[in-house]
Parts: C-alpha cells; sequence; structure tokens
C-alpha cells in the first residue's frame, strides 16, 4: 500500500492522486495498466475491414460529441478537435489526455494512460485504439489498435471494462 504524505489514507500501488486532498502520490512502482483476465472482457473483435470509407465533407460546423460516463452520469462536450486524446493523466511522463478519466476509473477498470483517440474528419467522428493493455470496444466489439473506426449517437465504447455512451447532436 501507498500512504499519501500529506494526510495519510492508503491507497493501492499505481495510485496516481490522494482522492481525500489531491496530492501527487509518488508511487516508486509501475505505472503500466494491468492487463484483464481475457475471459473477463467480451472475445468479440471488429472486422479491421468493416469500417466504413469515410468521405470528408466540408463541415463549418461539425455535429457536437458528448461522452457521457456511465459509472457517474457526467457528461463531457468534447472539442471539435482534429484529434482528441483519452486516457488517464501522468504528470510525471508529460501525458495529459483531453478527457482525463483518472478521478473517474478504478485499478479494476483497466483504462491505459494512453487508451484511445477520437478523429474529427469533416463531420463524422472516428475512433482508434492506441494499442491500450485491456482494449477499446465498440457496442462489444474489439477494435483493432490503430485503425479507424465511425462512431455514431448512440453507440457504447468501452475502455477495458470502463464504460462510455457517445452523444451526437447537429
Amino acid at each position: 500500500m501507498i500512504e499519501c504524505p500529506s494526510c495519510g489514507r492508503e491507497y493501492l500501488p499505481g495510485t496516481l492522486f490522494c482522492s481525500e486532498c489531491g496530492v501527487y502520490l509518488i508511487t516508486g512502482g509501475t505505472l503500466q495498466t494491468d492487463p484483464l483476465p481475457e475471459e473477463e472482457l467480451p472475445d468479440k473483435k471488429a472486422s479491421p475491414w468493416a469500417s466504413e470509407p469515410v468521405e470528408e465533407p466540408s463541415a463549418e460546423h461539425p455535429p457536437s460529441l458528448r461522452i457521457k460516463i456511465a459509472s457517474t452520469g457526467r457528461v463531457v462536450e468534447l472539442p471539435s478537435a482534429p484529434e482528441v486524446h483519452i486516457g488517464r493523466l501522468d504528470a510525471a511522463h508529460g501525458i495529459m489526455p483531453d478527457l482525463d478519466l483518472t478521478s473517474e476509473v478504478v485499478p479494476k477498470d483497466g483504462v491505459s494512460r494512453r487508451h484511445c483517440k477520437i478523429h474529427l474528419r469533416g463531420s463524422v467522428y472516428l475512433i482508434e485504439d492506441l494499442g491500450s493493455a485491456n482494449g477499446t470496444y465498440l457496442n462489444g466489439e474489439r477494435l483493432t489498435p490503430h485503425l479507424l473506426h465511425v462512431i455514431n449517437d448512440g453507440d457504447v465504447i468501452h475502455l477495458g471494462r470502463f464504460e462510455l455512451n457517445v452523444i451526437l447532436r447537429a
């Protein structure tokens, strides 16, 4: 166990921040994401050929993309940027995701620091797994790392065991 140097609360190794006082916990332990048991993850894989061809129409106002975090109900509007990184913060190694899930996830969720990326092409959003330890799943199908897949309103994304819901609004 790791003890917070400020308030004394104990945490599992690998915890980055104290949830009581916010202090950065220097663990000295491994910072990698622990792989989840394969039997606990869906085994259905998305076809690498199933990704639809994406035309890049000129969109002055692309639809807004919101992500609902299933465990808390929090809804986050993502910026209309060409790429949005999703993962966990690791300030010591310069990993600063655009959607930081550090405060929502627990170690058993299996979310990597650099887990996935959402791309905006014209008015179409696509998701890419970044070679995460426990995979990115779109509607129950495991994505092949580094291949883009179109996401639509109502889609369910799992980062390991952690569930996100896609909300697209024109």
